[in-house]
């Protein structure tokens, strides 16, 4: 499998900074702005991305001419999303991800943002950056930069640093392409074009606010549906703010793993610090994942 590769980001080139989803909380969008214009990078901004249309951040109209004029404008070499939310689905179908093809670029984000990144991995083999959000560049304390930057340069990724304090659930060794992102977002591509082929990958999970309950439900539908039965390994990012609402509600994450991921054989791990969680880890979607527990690996490969 051939995978596309955008070109790395360098000073001096152009970023489309649009919100193809919820609306933009307007501090963090500005200090995001400072942060990319400070670097050195020309940012050219959506006409949505400050607009508000209920849960939206515009019109379905407005949000999909701002992703279509990113992915038509060849001066425009990676396009930044500005929030998650909702909402990627309601235009993804309108999107002109074929431009990929022959005009890569990197598309950042995570959240909401799954449903771009797989659509331009179906549309494209694209390899797209499962990073911070626009509106969290300008708070250190919200995102791992070195990890960020290291990504839009292309280079190989080492993250074993970071599998340090992840929990490891079943040792072993694997390799494939990285795929995945938010469970719930995933969960509602099946059945859809955009639903991910996950046999021989290595698989990434995160998510936000769902309860164990919630998770179990979610994991179990992915199995029915053959997501777990072909992967090299899996990563579950930490989940964040999913507390049972009552104490015997409570169910550990390894029981839920143990139930939905028997019969494989393949690394696990959990806590994983990206996604939602602070301080998050940036991933490169597509590209070549090395994960060996026992090594204390996580790497991911070069161009």
């Amino acid at each position: 499998m051939k995978v596309l590769l955008p070109p790395p980001l360098k000073p001096g080139d152009c970023l489309g900074v649009a919100a193809p989803a919820g609306p933009v909380r307007q501090p963090g969008l500005e200090r995001g702005l400072e942060h990319l214009t400070a670097r050195g990078f020309e940012v050219v901004t959506g006409a949505s991305l400050r607009r508000r249309t209920g849960y939206l951040a515009g019109t379905d109209a407005e949000r999909l001419d701002d992703l279509n004029r990113f992915l038509r404008d060849p001066a425009v070499r990676a396009i930044w999303f500005a929030r998650g939310g909702y909402g990627s689905a309601r235009i993804v179908e309108g999107a002109d991800l074929r431009l990929l093809k022959t005009d890569p670029k990197a598309l950042i984000g995570y959240s909401d943002i799954t449903v771009l990144h797989a659509a331009a991995w179906k549309a494209a083999r694209l390899s797209t950056i499962h990073g911070p959000l626009v509106g969290e560049l300008g708070d250190p304390e919200a995102y791992d930069a070195p990890s960020l930057w290291r990504a839009l340069d292309g280079g190989e990724l080492s993250l074993d640093r970071h599998l340090v304090g992840a929990t490891v659930w079943r040792q072993g060794a694997g390799e494939g392409p990285l795929l995945g992102g938010c469970l719930a977002v995933l969960l509602s591509l099946l059945g859809t074009p955009y639903a991910l082929k996950t046999d021989g990958c290595v698989l990434f999970l995160e998510d936000v606010n769902e309860p164990p309950y919630r998770i179990d439900r979610m994991l179990g539908q992915l199995r029915m549906a053959g997501a777990f039965a072909g992967l090299r390994g899996m990563i579950v990012a930490r989940l964040v703010g999913g507390e049972a609402r009552e104490p015997e509600d409570d169910a550990p994450l390894p029981d839920i793993l143990a139930r939905h991921l028997e019969g494989t054989d393949y690394p696990v791990v959990f806590d994983f610090p990206a996604g939602h969680a602070p301080g998050k880890v940036t991933l490169p979607l597509g590209r070549r994942a090395d994960l060996d527990t026992r090594a204390g690996r996580l790497s991911i490969a070069s161009r």
